[in-house]
């Protein structure tokens, strides 16, 4: 079986040539992925930890707009190949 994650990103850690799609929201304490359609911090996440011992400080907190803990989740795409080198 193979599980397959797609490369998501801060945002704010990708350049604008390798930014793609939303894939949902980046929570800055725990690292976690969760939907773009959920409207709150909790449950289980799309992609990260899953940890009933150890919750984020964030569990319950409402994604709203301008909030510093959390930012969108970027798809990662690919580094461009550099240019082939000219003798």
């Amino acid at each position: 079986m193979v599980y397959r994650v797609p490369r998501a990103a801060p945002a704010s850690t990708l350049p604008d040539e390798r930014r793609g799609r939303i894939l949902g929201r980046f929570c800055k304490a725990c690292g976690s992925v969760y939907p773009r359609y959920v409207d709150r911090h909790q449950g289980k996440p799309m992609y990260g930890k899953d940890h009933v011992a150890s919750t984020c400080g964030h569990e319950d907190d409402e994604f709203l707009p301008g909030e510093s803990w959390w930012e969108p989740a970027i798809e990662a795409l690919p580094a461009a190949e550099p240019p082939p080198a000219v003798d």
